[in-house]
């Protein structure tokens, strides 16, 4: 793993030195905390996958918008520095990071950018999850968007923060608008199923070794290497 800036004092981790493809992977709701995500990132990287883990603040006046298209820039920079397609690139976000991930597809005309895939791990909906691209909820109902590959919608069983209920309305309206979805299950809860557990002294999602939360993360790499192939 290497950490690389990428823009004037926002970091970046790069897990892997695969030559399959390049992974643009999203945490959740704070600031900075792409270590929260690092043993996800590196069971991804494990499918021969080069996984670029930003740091990107849902708090600053823009939502993170310039975060997150700063990182994409350095992730469709680091694929041709590595003789990749920059528009095979999957972009995967967990919670407001997978909510982030659904505006990332409605905003790629306008961007001039193509992405190959979405994977959506427990993503945030509703008037709470605010897309970072628009500062709104996201729509309802969605635009089509013809232009979007495989959006790979990944529910965890037991969360009761993005609940099984709330990820597949989300699901069903991008359906409802032609985008091409598919539904997963995993048995884990909004942590584990991004390879973390819930910290309530620190009130922080952290690394664990628990075997069911190492395995939810083995599937959901399993998806995110499938929908790169």
């Amino acid at each position: 793993m290497i950490t690389e800036e990428y823009a004037p004092g926002r970091l970046a981790d790069v897990h892997g030195d695969g030559a399959v493809g390049v992974v643009l992977l999203w945490h959740g709701r704070g600031a900075d905390s792409r270590t929260v995500v690092a043993d996800l990132a590196d069971e991804i990287a494990g499918h021969g996958l080069r996984v670029v883990v930003p740091d990107w603040d849902s708090s600053a006046p823009d939502g993170g918008r310039s975060d997150l298209l700063a990182s994409l820039e350095h992730a469709r920079g680091l694929a041709m520095n590595h003789a990749l397609d920059p528009d095979r690139l999957v972009v995967a976000g967990w919670s407001l990071g997978g909510t982030a991930a659904v505006g990332l597809v409605m905003q790629a005309p306008a961007l001039g950018v193509r992405i190959k895939a979405t994977v959506l791990l427990s993503p945030g909906d509703g008037p709470r999850a605010l897309d970072p691209f628009t500062g709104e909820p996201l729509p309802a109902p969605f635009p089509e968007a013809p232009h979007a590959g495989p959006v790979h919608v990944v529910s965890a069983t037991r969360d009761v923060i993005a609940t099984p209920d709330l990820v597949r309305g989300l699901e069903t309206r991008l359906r409802a608008a032609g985008w091409p979805t598919t539904w997963t299950e995993v048995e884990a809860d909004h942590g584990s199923i991004a390879m973390t557990r819930y910290d309530a002294d620190r009130d922080r999602f952290v690394a664990t070794d628990d075997q069911a939360t190492l395995a939810a993360g083995r599937q959901v790499a399993g998806i995110v290497a499938t929908s790169s192939a």
